[in-house]
């Protein structure tokens, strides 16, 4: 069996680790914003393999193999348990990693999330994304980093981190994302759990409904706010992921 190597990742700060995991193609600088969380926890960022800084380990990525690239970092950084925090389909990879190891999650945070694909406006999101990603990689860039930041500086950032990736590599976290589904596994998920939605992305807040009996969840949503939290909506959304470590995730561990 090959050995697993360690992903890229950003380390800044102390405290209680939260790891952030991307969606397809969006690499670690999605989350530039969650660095000034550093000022209280330990934040880590990395980029899934494929992405940005991370070599291919493989092009037959799955979600499962994406949770085992966590499990390894987190054992090289000596951390035995983590905050985890999931974007849109970055999410899939969290639950998937708090279902596979409890023991190793203090609490699990989704922004967009959810645990399959099940509206029609998320499908036809993920079926123009793949198909644009297979005839112009270039302009769907540009529509992801246009999506994320009116910020010039930042745009450009963030395109020249994708510009980097693995586009076989990338297509197929897609592909996968669109495949999964843990529905019938969310009750396996007893961390404490926060969940947030943008109240105008309707067509993602819509699966809301999957975690309405988990009995450790709290969801809250961002007025004004579409699908990007982490970088449109950064001051609300790192504000409610202190709040919720400070209310639910540190009085659990003592």
């Amino acid at each position: 069996m090959r050995q697993q190597q360690v992903i890229n990742a950003d380390d800044y700060g102390d405290g209680i680790p939260i790891i952030f995991i991307h969606p397809p193609g969006m690499g670690r600088t999605v989350f530039s914003y969650q660095r000034q969380l550093s000022a209280m926890y330990r934040i880590i960022l990395p980029d899934l393999s494929g992405h940005g800084d991370s070599k291919t380990q493989t092009k037959d990525v799955t979600i499962d193999t994406y949770v085992e690239e966590l499990r390894v970092l987190l054992d090289s950084k000596g951390i035995e348990k983590a905050v985890v925090c999931g974007y849109s389909a970055g999410s899939m990879v969290a639950q998937q990693f708090v279902i596979k190891y409890p023991n190793r999650t203090q609490g699990l945070i989704l922004s967009g999330g959810f645990p399959k694909v099940d509206t029609m406006g998320l499908k036809i999101e993920y079926t123009l994304g793949m198909k644009l990603l297979l005839k112009s990689p270039r302009k769907l860039m540009n529509v992801l980093a246009k999506g994320h930041t009116s910020i010039k500086e930042f745009k450009e950032l963030l395109i020249s981190e994708m510009e980097k990736n693995d586009t076989e590599v990338w297509y197929k976290f897609y592909n996968e994302s669109l495949q999964f589904d843990c529905t019938e596994r969310l009750q396996q998920i007893k961390c404490p759990t926060l969940m947030m939605y943008g109240n105008r992305a309707f067509w993602i807040n819509a699966h809301k409904k999957f975690y309405q009996n988990l009995s450790n969840c709290e969801c809250l949503y961002v007025n004004g706010a579409f699908h990007q939290l982490p970088t449109k909506h950064f001051d609300v959304f790192n504000a409610n992921i202190h709040n919720f470590i400070q209310d639910r995730v540190v009085p659990a561990t003592w």
